[in-house]
């Protein structure tokens, strides 16, 4: 469903959800459009930013649900700590490279799990 409550059209093209600031915050249906612009600079920020100001600019209206504010999200360098972290507990995420990645994703959400918090893989200061 749309944040409005309203169906996705029918037959639509094939989209990923992101959810960049956990399950509190704002959700993105992404498509090729998205892998586009991802393409052009790795960062989820980036293509999220200029996604929306095209919608903007055609119309559309604000994001519907705040992003939170109670856990903030972690510098480059605090990503690479967070990701040799997870080395560290022996998880094969590749090199600490401060890009936090499927793989990085995919085992801070076991570590979230085992840890007790909320299994969203997204990488803040709480779990850090």
């Amino acid at each position: 469903r749309r944040a409005d409550g309203s169906a996705l059209p029918a037959g639509g093209a094939p989209a990923g959800l992101m959810l960049p600031a956990g399950r509190e915050g704002p959700a993105f249906l992404v498509t090729r459009n998205f892998d586009a612009l991802y393409s052009y600079n790795a960062a989820e920020s980036y293509g999220l930013a200029i996604a929306h100001l095209s919608d903007r600019l055609r119309g559309g209206a604000p994001f519907v649900a705040a992003w939170p504010t109670d856990d903030p999200g972690l510098s480059r360098a605090e990503r690479r700590e967070l990701q040799q972290l997870l080395i560290a507990r022996g998880h094969d995420i590749g090199e600490a490279d401060g890009m936090i990645g499927a793989r990085t994703r995919e085992a801070l959400q076991r570590e979230q799990a085992a840890l007790g918090l909320p299994a969203d893989g997204r990488a803040g200061q709480r779990v850090l």
